[in-house]
């Protein structure tokens, strides 16, 4: 984590020096949430498989831009919904709700107009969780035991058209959501439509 992020500071430092534009704008967009490598313990571990289903939530927030025509820095952040669903074995489901300040510090490349592809490491922030389904989940986990940050990476594309923005891109937890009983990495795919204010 530590040489990802200092890679990024360099480029954005080089950015810096030869920047010929600076853009700001506000983005949002769906949120297509799972879970991977979960692992339940416990007691939970007696009544829910290890297996996750997916979410949809949204992302909401600002981005900016410094750069040239063909690469330029884009840091983020985005209020963010993540999560998953499961289900014991008497096929009652239960559900983990995740928001994240997330922030993605991004390199873009633009090799060809209105072409853009876009790579580099996200942190996460935990704000608030919700936990729901039956007694024997809701019992065992508690939001206020789940770990207060996650880190992981991006990669994604898009096309710019004048002020708008269309993104697609895939975000891998690297780091594991833990709490009592539960452990887990997020992932997910987001669809992102932005627009520059200036």
């Amino acid at each position: 984590m530590k040489k990802l992020l200092i890679i990024v500071v360099a480029i954005c430092s080089s950015l810096s020096v030869k920047a010929q534009k600076f853009d700001f704008g506000i983005k949002g967009g769906v949120n297509f949430a799972n879970a991977s490598d979960i692992k339940f313990s416990g007691s939970l571990s007696e009544s829910y498989k290890q297996t996750a289903d997916g979410v949809t939530g949204y992302h909401l927030g600002v981005w900016a831009e410094l750069g040239s025509s063909s690469i330029s820095f884009q840091p983020e952040l985005l209020y963010s919904n993540k999560g998953f669903k499961t289900t014991n074995e008497m096929g009652e489901e239960a559900e983990v709700k995740l928001n994240y300040l997330d922030i993605p510090l991004l390199v873009k490349f633009k090799p060809i107009s209105p072409l853009h592809l876009v790579a580099g490491p996200q942190v996460s922030l935990q704000l608030a969780d919700k936990i729901s389904g039956p007694s024997d989940f809701t019992s065992v986990l508690t939001a206020d035991n789940f770990k207060n940050g996650d880190w992981g990476a991006i990669v994604g594309a898009g096309i710019t058209l004048s002020n708008i923005q269309i993104d697609a891109r895939y975000v891998w937890g690297l780091s594991k959501v833990t709490s009592d009983n539960l452990e887990f990495k997020n992932k997910m795919f987001q669809i992102s439509l932005a627009y520059r204010l200036f």
